[in-house]
């Protein structure tokens, strides 16, 4: 079946306005024109629904993404809505490549070139309470890539205030140590780092630089150091011993048994550092690359279960 859904807005601690998709399991209380936040409206100011809804998931896409663009990420949102479940695909300050956004201050230039990880902080505190504006009891959040580290990052330093469930698909261990020891771009890992450095010590951490390595993009040198050259801060594995709420860990096989640092392993280092804790749970999807090409209805198999079970 094909779903109405709509539009819909919130706004950050900092001023960014963040847009995402809301969809319903409903059939008698689904999206409409009326309840859509408008754009020049406080998420404060919104009463909040008086009838507690369904569980609402907040689904977090990855690094220079947002939340029409990813066929996973619709597939994964239609599972959740067969389950009864309502979806929020949103956008975080870290969408698109580069970006720009209308604030009281003026335009300012955020995406994914110049986004902070600690910036999801801000993102997701914004939408979570919109989600409670609209009567939502449970949250849960779903992230891919980058944006299921941002989303265990979450988990792990809010002491899950706010979310109650937590699934990260595919997420990449993003520790200097782990990422120099790729065996076919260390070497250009280990100049992009030192570019970035130099530009930090000669007072120029918003200069772009052309990097190759976790992927090719444009991004600042402030924020690639942010992203890629932190020790453990941004390690999920060391997070998740932090992260109380259940959850789910999936990723491909072919990403984890391949050769890329960043995945390589990484689903047998989770289960070792979180094997005594009882709610969570790490899947490897059979045949499964990165984005799940050739297998969406083993992902979607995997998370219905786990949902069905715990939520």
């Amino acid at each position: 079946m094909q779903r109405l859904g709509s539009l819909v807005e919130t706004q950050t601690e900092d001023g960014l306005r963040l847009n995402g998709f809301w969809q319903t399991a409903s059939t008698d209380s689904g999206p409409n024109v009326e309840t859509n936040l408008p754009s020049n409206i406080d998420v404060g100011m919104i009463q909040a629904v008086p009838e507690a809804r369904p569980v609402g998931w907040i689904i977090v896409h990855g690094v220079a993404g947002n939340f029409y663009n990813s066929s996973m990420l619709a597939s994964l949102s239609e599972t959740l809505l067969e389950l009864g479940q309502d979806t929020w695909r949103i956008n975080t300050r870290g969408r698109d490549p580069i970006a720009y956004f209308a604030t009281s201050a003026g335009n300012t230039r955020v995406g994914a070139a110049y986004e902070m990880i600690s910036d999801c902080l801000a993102d997701l505190h914004a939408w979570i309470a919109l989600l409670k504006t609209y009567g939502y009891r449970r949250i849960g959040l779903l992230g891919h890539s980058l944006g299921a580290l941002k989303a265990a990052y979450f988990a792990s330093e809010t002491a899950t205030k706010g979310v109650d469930y937590l699934i990260c698909v595919s997420p990449p261990r993003l520790v200097p140590e782990i990422l120099s020891q790729d065996s076919k771009y260390a070497s250009s890992f280990a100049e992009d780092t030192q570019q970035a450095k130099a530009q930090i010590e000669m007072g120029k951490p918003e200069t772009l630089l052309s990097v190759r390595f976790p992927q090719p993009m444009l991004i600042s040198a402030a924020t690639f150091l942010d992203k890629y050259g932190q020790k453990t801060q941004h390690d999920y594995v060391r997070m998740a011993r932090q992260i109380a709420i259940p959850s789910l860990w999936c990723f491909g096989e072919l990403e984890v048994r391949g050769n890329r640092a960043s995945f390589r392993d990484c689903d047998r280092d989770l289960k070792s550092s979180i094997d005594a804790m009882g709610n969570h749970r790490v899947e490897v999807i059979p045949n499964a690359d990165h984005v799940y090409s050739q297998a969406r209805k083993s992902l979607n198999s995997a998370v219905r279960q786990w949902v069905a079970q715990h939520v």
